[in-house]
């Protein structure tokens, strides 16, 4: 329905102003129905003609293509705030506009007389003769209506003289059917206070209060779909208005800005929330009224709370879910027990088991408490024998866990409200509702937690961390109302182990905090909302002062997952907030310029330190990111082949040093049979060692000088060569020739930056360094732009192995679908995505037989994108080496772009299995004498991509010939065959 109103919007549009017209049918023809949605909003920023846009017609006066009915519903009220409150109207810069008045048969005659001496064109008055209630006389009002948007504007209120413009522009650049604003509180002296800052859509929080109040905009033709205000909801009627709105449509948008101030009178809830009490039973009337239209009468119940105008809502259940509590624990026996005896004195529900994470426990006090806890039905002891790592060890509850919900929980905490595991309970099990949190509290009965914002401390943080557990008005939503969040903290944390199935557990690169909010940002990706609880009520035994030691690895896979948030603003709290301080506070500074970064570092380049050993034999080492399994694809697994061969070809000993990740178990048990795991801090005469580094605050590396240092990844080339230069100046030690394994020119992947200038600067860097380039095409580029080396070598790509078998095996004639695959990865730049969709849509225009081909995306997971006529791209996301190589033996053309002088991976492993493959030249790459099955475009354009994706569909043949080429790439053996020569140079030191 929503796709259907679309069209009629643009063809309305196209009626009204005829230069649109053709883009409209072009919008039409190239888009469709699938993609109306999705794209609707940039062609609308993009393709629309200058007249759809605000037009400045004078000095800071705008026209638009929508016109706002103010709707004013009046009764008795004071002349002199009715006449501001018009006046505030006519003052609005954007002049599209309309008053809609109706006086509900007001008893005072001075205001109908006021009324009648208005002269404006564009007031429209109705002085009707029966009093009918607000909500008759607003409807009263609507009916004189003739604006896409009604503006709803109580009679004693006030507009900024910005609101209509900013409400247009909302509706235009986020596409929306309802949008509201900030407000604030004017007295009768007009002395603005108590501004509210509310968070973007809150359904959760919208079922607990009417947060959204003033400014609200709905769009003309819902107003009439869903009937109107209706009588019966009177003092709450914009509320169930909302509610019924919210029923159809999900496309709600806010401005962050105050642009509505509340008049506060004696008769208002402004200054007094209890002047109106039929306003507090008509809107829990309202919310039940919504409960029983969405989920069924008698699934959830409305109840008033303590606080004025705030609601609780509790869902029925049905049956009782079992529940796995997860506690994972290292010693501190007394707290272990105090958790679980709270949890059996204070629990209310009736079915739930507690899996205990031992954690490497060593103390006997705690050793006795087991064997007591082993006694109990419902508790069991689960062994956690590996270096902590609490995304680890929940994933292995939730393994291990029989319950349907999951509550993850802290150690140090004491069950205070006896409902609280049924609340988080009855909500988790709500359709579309990913992780649930609740009200955490020191001992002091100061808030710990009631929700976290993503990007407070330039991290995330637990908002009103500190402040009483009281009610709040302002300047944000209250602690005390249940509202949606985008995290809550994993000390006390209930969803489906369904989800955590679907979308994958804790995230364990992660090893001691952020999983739990990356967790729940994923749950959000993928459609579901989280939800704060304040009734769910725990003491949490953590220090107000505490400084726990957090890993590297945890802010740079924070800083990957929160980007969004860093640079734009938790979408759950209020840009107007100040996100230095844990407290809600109102700041006028600009907070999302750009990401904020922790003390201004580049976080990539933590320094490393090194210390002179004396070390009698000659040692290669190896500085890379990691080694865990999750991290060894690409250049880190190119790097350790490489390394293995030259270890073995040299014969001197050998170390991995790792400066991202702490080695998983897995890795461990990889690598141990081959190698020592050393601490830094030893001075080891081991013949093969792993070091982690990662962690390396306050610690320093053993070198000598018959230590030799190959490094890929221009951050760990940074970090040895100061290192180096330091110890240069404080031991007087020199390096040896540096091995610099060149796989990607890494600037590139940065552009006109601090990250392009520091990754530039380690080619450059005055240091003898001997390069190894992954392809010619790298080295060529590299000796052209000037770099200059001691010494230059090459290798060429070759074919996996996986692969390799799988081609080996294919038949002469290959048979082929009418599909296209395409090497997707939205978050790298340099592969274009963005490109090679817009490249897919001209083609999905222009081919009249696109219908019968079907796309295909392998790289990096991604949500479908709508091409047009029907046609969308599916992700196929990372695959198995066997499943991407039957994608590509069925599949006819592809498309792989790079923007860079490497040729990447996937152009060439599509030739060789007989895929008719577009790819893109960039420098001096070129890869079209390769295999003939390439397209090498100087020209990547959408227009021309499209043009050769045409061609070669054309050609489309079901059983093609398997061409016997690039034998060298597909057979070759000796992938790195100046390894001979390289080791001459080192040995020559």
């Amino acid at each position: 329905m929503q796709k259907l109103k679309k069209v009629r919007t643009l063809v309305v549009l196209c009626v009204k102003k005829p230069k649109t017209i053709w883009k409209g049918i072009q919008y039409l023809f190239r888009y469709g129905y699938v993609g109306m949605r999705q794209n609707m909003k940039s062609r609308v920023e993009h393709e629309l003609s200058p007249e759809e846009v605000p037009v400045k017609i004078a000095a800071g006066i705008y026209e638009g293509d929508v016109r706002f009915s103010v709707i004013m519903p009046v009764y008795n009220v004071e002349v002199k705030w009715l006449e501001r409150a018009i006046d505030s109207v006519k003052a609005q810069s954007y002049r599209n506009w309309e008053l809609c008045i109706v006086d509900d048969c007001s008893t005072k005659v001075e205001v109908r007389r006021y009324l009648e001496e208005i002269q404006d064109d564009r007031i429209k008055i109705l002085l009707s003769e029966n009093n009918k209630g607000i909500s008759g006389a607003s409807n009263e009002a609507v009916s004189l209506a003739s604006g896409q948007f009604l503006a709803l504007l109580d009679n004693d209120d006030e507009l900024s003289p910005d609101a209509l413009f900013e409400m247009y522009q909302a509706i235009k650049e986020q596409d929306v059917d309802v949008v509201y604003s900030d407000m604030d509180i004017i007295d009768t002296n007009n002395v603005h206070s108590a501004p509210i800052y509310k968070p973007d859509w809150s359904p959760e929080l919208f079922t607990s209060q009417m947060y959204v109040g003033h400014l609200l905009c709905v769009k003309r033709e819902l107003f009439d779909m869903v009937g109107g205000f209706q009588t019966e909801f009177n003092g709450s009627q914009d509320y169930d208005l909302l509610f019924r709105i919210a029923e159809k449509t999900d496309r709600i948008g806010h401005v962050s800005k105050v642009l509505y101030s509340w008049r506060a009178l004696s008769t208002s809830t402004a200054v007094n929330a209890a002047s109106k009490p039929y306003a507090q039973t008509a809107g829990v009337r309202a919310v039940q009224a919504h409960l029983d239209r969405v989920l069924g009468e008698g699934k959830a119940k409305a109840l008033e709370t303590e606080n004025l105008f705030v609601y609780d809502v509790r869902y029925q259940l049905e049956k009782y879910p079992l529940v796995s509590v997860l506690i994972p624990t290292k010693d501190h026996a007394e707290d272990l027990k105090a958790a679980i005896d709270s949890i059996y004195d204070k629990t209310t529900y009736p079915n739930y088991e507690i899996l205990v994470l031992d954690n490497n426990s060593e103390e006997a006090e705690t050793f006795a408490y087991f064997k007591e806890l082993g006694k109990k039905e419902n508790v069991r002891l689960v062994k956690a024998s590996y270096p902590f790592n609490w995304s680890k060890i929940n994933n292995q509850g939730m393994e291990l866990a029989a319950g349907e919900v999951i509550v993850c929980l802290n150690n140090d905490v004491i069950v205070i409200e006896p409902e609280w595991m049924t609340r988080l309970v009855e909500k988790a099990v709500q359709d579309r509702i990913g992780t649930v949190g609740g009200m955490l509290l020191y001992p002091d009965g100061t808030i710990q937690h009631a929700g976290i914002v993503v990007g407070i401390g330039g991290w995330a943080d637990h908002v009103y961390k500190g402040c009483e557990p009281v009610h709040h008005a302002t300047p944000f939503i209250s602690p005390m109302v249940t509202r949606n969040v985008t995290a809550s903290t994993g000390a006390c944390l209930a969803f489906r182990k369904e989800l955590a199935q679907k979308f994958g557990g804790f995230n364990e690169t992660f090893i001691i905090c952020g999983s739990d909010v990356e967790f729940s940002l994923r749950l959000i990706q993928n459609g579901y909302r989280n939800v704060y609880d304040p009734k769910v009520r725990l003491y949490h035994y953590e220090s107000k002062s505490r400084d726990s030691y957090i890993p590297d690895i945890d802010f740079s896979m924070s800083a990957l997952a929160y980007k969004k948030y860093r640079e734009l603003g938790d979408p759950y709290y209020n840009k107007n907030l100040d996100y230095s301080n844990c407290v809600p506070t109102v700041t006028e500074k600009e907070q999302f310029h750009v990401v904020k970064l922790s003390e201004g570092t580049v976080g990539e380049i933590h320094p490393m330190r090194f210390r002179k050993v004396t070390y009698p034999e000659k040692r290669i080492n190896l500085v890379v990111p990691s080694i865990n399994t999750e991290h060894v694809f690409g250049g880190i697994a190119t790097a350790l082949k490489f390394f293995a061969e030259l270890t073995e070809a040299l014969g001197w000993n050998s170390r991995i040093i790792l400066a991202d990740a702490q080695p998983s178990e897995e890795a461990v048990k990889k690598y141990s049979g081959e190698f020592a795991f050393v601490s830094s801090e030893e001075e080891s005469f081991e013949r093969r060692q792993i070091i982690s580094f990662a962690f390396r605050d306050g610690l320093s590396l053993p070198v000598s000088e018959n230590d030799y240092f190959v490094f890929t990844g221009w951050w760990t080339a940074y970090c040895v060569q100061e290192a180096y230069r330091k110890l240069m100046e404080t031991e007087f030690l020199s390096p040896q020739p540096f091995v610099y394994f060149i796989q990607d020119y890494e600037p590139g992947f940065y552009p006109w930056s601090t990250h392009y200038m520091l990754a530039d600067s380690t080619y450059r860097s005055s240091f003898r360094q001997i390069a190894i380039f992954n392809s010619h095409e790298l080295k060529e580029y590299f000796v052209k732009n000037g770099y200059r080396f001691e010494a230059e070598m090459e290798f060429a790509p070759v074919l996996n192995q996986g692969l390799k078998d799988y081609l080996s095996k294919m038949q002469p004639q290959v048979h082929k679908k009418k599909q296209i695959l395409v090497y997707g990865r939205p978050g790298t730049k340099r592969n274009a995505f963005e490109l090679v969709v817009e490249a897919l849509r001209r083609w999905a225009e222009q081919y009249e037989d696109a219908a019968a081909w079907e796309i295909v995306s392998a790289g990096e997971w991604h949500e479908p994108v709508a091409l047009g006529k029907g046609k969308v791209m599916y992700s196929l996301g990372k695959m198995s080496i066997d499943q991407y190589a039957l994608v590509l033996e069925e599949s006819y053309a592809g498309i792989s772009l790079m923007v860079s002088p490497h040729p990447s991976y996937p152009p060439l492993e599509m030739a060789v299995f007989d895929v008719n493959v577009i790819t893109n030249t960039y420098g001096n790459k070129d890869l079209a004498a390769f295999n003939p099955h390439i397209t090498s475009l100087s020209d990547a354009s959408p227009l021309n991509i499209a043009k050769h994706l045409e061609k070669i569909c054309r050609g489309y043949q079901p059983v093609v010939e398997h061409l016997t080429v690039n034998e060298e790439y597909c057979n070759g053996q000796n992938l790195f065959p100046f390894i001979g020569e390289l080791c001459e140079k080192l040995n020559q030191g």
